[in-house]
C-alpha cells in the first residue's frame, strides 16, 4: 500500500474500534470514525483531534442505505478509502436462548451479521470502482466452533462471520480487493466489562472465582491489542488472529507464574 491509507471503522466511538483509529491515526492514516449518532461518536473525534486526520460520520449498520452514506461521506472527505472494518458489534446477554429477548436476536443479526454483509457489500463495490482496497470483518467468540453456556447467538453470528469472509475471499479468487477476518482476542471494552459484570452476579461469587483466572490470563486493554492489529492490516496480513489455540494455551500457563489480574481495575 504505497500512500498513505484512509480507514473506515464502523462501531469506533469506544471500545476496540476506538483503539483502531487511534492506532491508524498515531502511525499517519486518514481514519474516518462511524458509530450511532449521538454524543459518544462527536466526543471520540474530539479525543483523538488530528482533524487533517480524522473524521466521523454516523452510522447503524443495521441500515443498509447509511452504510452506502459513510462510503461517501469518506470519498468525499479524504478521496478514496483502501482499509473497511466491519467492526461494529453487540454483546450479549449472556442467558439462555429460550430467555433471550426476541428483539435482542433481530439486532444482533441486524449488527453483527447483516450489517457486516451490507458493509462488505459497499466497500466492495466501491472498492472495484477505485481499483483496490482491503476489508476485514471482526470475529469473535465462536469463530473457530468453540461453545459456552448462554451465548448461542452471539457465537452464531461470530461463526457465520468467519464464514462469510473467507467464502467472500475464495468467491473473489484474483481480486485487487482482499476480504479477510481478525479476531482480537479477550480484549476489556466498556461491552465485555459489562457482560461479565452481568455473568458475575448471575452465577454468583464462587463460580465466578473459578473462571476469573482463565479470563485474567487472556485478557488485553484495547492499548494492548490495538496496536498490534493495525500493523497486521497494514503489513495485508490475513486472516488475523491475536489468540489462536497456542497463544491461549501459552497465556494460561504464563499466568500461573505472573499472575496476570487486569480485571481488578475494572471491578471484576
Amino acid at each position: 500500500m504505497q500512500q498513505t491509507p484512509v480507514v473506515v471503522i464502523t462501531g469506533s466511538a469506544s471500545g476496540i474500534g476506538y483503539g483502531l483509529a487511534q492506532a491508524f491515526a498515531a502511525r499517519g492514516c486518514s481514519v474516518m470514525l462511524s458509530d450511532l449518532p449521538g454524543e459518544r461518536l462527536v466526543a471520540a473525534a474530539s479525543r483523538l483531534g488530528m482533524p487533517q486526520l480524522v473524521a466521523s460520520q454516523p452510522c447503524d449498520v443495521g441500515q443498509r442505505e447509511q452504510l452506502q452514506k459513510l462510503w461517501d461521506a469518506t470519498v468525499a472527505r479524504f478521496g478514496r478509502v483502501d482499509l473497511w472494518l466491519n467492526n461494529a458489534g453487540v454483546g450479549p446477554p449472556v442467558i439462555r436462548l429460550d430467555a433471550v429477548p426476541p428483539d435482542w436476536i433481530d439486532r444482533a443479526l441486524d449488527v453483527n451479521l447483516k450489517g457486516l454483509m451490507h458493509g462488505t457489500r459497499v466497500a466492495l463495490a466501491g472498492m472495484l470502482r477505485q481499483g483496490g482496497g482491503a476489508i476485514y470483518n471482526t470475529v469473535g467468540f465462536g469463530y473457530d466452533g468453540r461453545k459456552q453456556k448462554d451465548l448461542t447467538v452471539y457465537g452464531t453470528t461470530k461463526v457465520a462471520a468467519r464464514y462469510f469472509s473467507e467464502s467472500t475471499a475464495k468467491e473473489l479468487g484474483d481480486c485487487p480487493v482482499r476480504v479477510n477476518w481478525l479476531n482480537p482476542g479477550f480484549v476489556l471494552t466498556p461491552m465485555t466489562i459489562e457482560e461479565n459484570r452481568r455473568i458475575r452476579e448471575r452465577i454468583g461469587e464462587a463460580r465466578w472465582q473459578k473462571i476469573r483466572w482463565v479470563m485474567n490470563a487472556i485478557a488485553d486493554s484495547p492499548e494492548a491489542a490495538t496496536p498490534w492489529l493495525v500493523e497486521q492490516i497494514l503489513q495485508g496480513k490475513g486472516p488475523i488472529d491475536r489468540l489462536p489455540p497456542g497463544v491461549f494455551l501459552r497465556r494460561l500457563l504464563l499466568s500461573l507464574l505472573t499472575r496476570p489480574d487486569p480485571l481488578s481495575l475494572h471491578g471484576l
